[in-house]
């Protein structure tokens, strides 16, 4: 591991946005519990390839998506 904070702070970052690039496909897997959703987890999903990062508003919406999955889902 680097000894330089800009280093260790994008590293934090990008592993972050791994993270939740694959609890977004996990999610796009279960296309009824999230389909209502579709346009704003492909649209972070796209982000996240471009910047090789996730933003906190970001991070907050897909939590929030993964709580409430459609509604009747899994009844």
């Amino acid at each position: 591991m680097s000894d330089n904070p800009l280093e260790q702070f994008i590293n934090k970052k990008a592993k972050r946005a791994v993270e939740y690039r694959e609890i977004i496909e996990e999610m796009m897997v279960d296309y009824s519990a999230y389909n209502y959703a579709e346009s704003t987890l492909l649209g972070i999903l796209e982000f996240i390839d471009e910047e090789d990062n996730i933003t906190d508003a970001q991070v907050q919406a897909v939590k929030n998506i993964r709580k409430k999955p459609s509604e009747g889902y899994g009844r």
